[in-house]
């Protein structure tokens, strides 16, 4: 699972600011983790929509947090695609061009086909025991609609799945890749028909694995990734006027 989960600072405190920026601070049980998560799945979950200001002084009265702390979380969820700070104007919810997005699932498209071809065949009982506990869960939050642990159950069967790998700067950097997309991919998260095809395309690929059928798990991971790319690309186009 991703290692992500406010008052002005006084003049004395000033010059600790760098030093706050390179730690993990807690204040008051808050920490930076805590309001990345939170402003993560406020993002993927279709509660902070693309180009919506996240404004300082609302998130440290939410999390009842420091201002650096606040913004250490910010410069975080920027370094990890979510977020964009532009001068004198504030922090924004990542809004991705076109062009970008491509980019993004083209490295996507590349990264996960070249963890699955080092998947081993036949998968380990382990494997294939750990993705199938994942995916019920995960199976179960669709039914009854917990799109929470829908959102935290997708990010567990993939890392599982991909971590099998064996590389683990392969799997590290398909993690990036993934959490930029969540960008991208907020309305396959929320939309109910969207929900049931990823559940969907999770049983083929344990299926795929158990019967030894690379190619077809290579099918499964591509045809997986485009739904929320091709959404993404025509909300835009709607958006934007194009």
């Amino acid at each position: 699972m991703p290692k992500r989960d406010t008052a002005k600072p006084t003049s004395a405190a000033a010059g600790h600011r760098l030093a706050d920026e390179h730690a993990e601070p807690q204040v008051e049980g808050v920490r930076v983790a805590d309001i990345v998560s939170a402003i993560e799945e406020d993002i993927v979950l279709n509660r902070a929509h693309p180009k919506e200001r996240l404004v300082e002084e609302d998130l440290m009265q939410r999390f009842a947090g420091k201002r650096h702390v606040v913004r250490q979380a910010l410069f975080q969820l920027e370094n990890a695609g979510l977020v964009e700070r532009i001068k004198n104007r504030g922090a924004f919810v990542k809004s991705y061009t076109p062009e970008e997005v491509e980019g993004i699932y083209v490295m996507r498209e590349l990264l996960e086909e070249a963890a699955a071809d080092r998947i081993p065949m036949p998968a380990p009982p382990s494997l294939i025991e750990a993705l199938t506990d994942i995916q019920a869960r995960h199976s179960a939050a669709v039914e009854s609609g917990d799109l929470r642990a829908v959102f935290h159950h997708n990010i567990a069967f993939h890392r599982t799945l991909f971590a099998a790998c064996g590389n683990d700067y392969l799997a590290d950097t398909i993690n990036e890749f993934a959490q930029k997309a969540h960008a991208i991919r907020f309305i396959g998260t929320t939309d109910r028909e969207a929900i049931l095809l990823a559940r969907d395309e999770h049983l083929a690929m344990i299926d795929a694995l158990e019967r030894q059928d690379r190619a077809e798990l290579h099918r499964l991971c591509y045809r997986h990734l485009q739904p929320s790319k091709e959404r993404y690309l025509h909300l835009y186009r709607i958006r934007e006027g194009g």
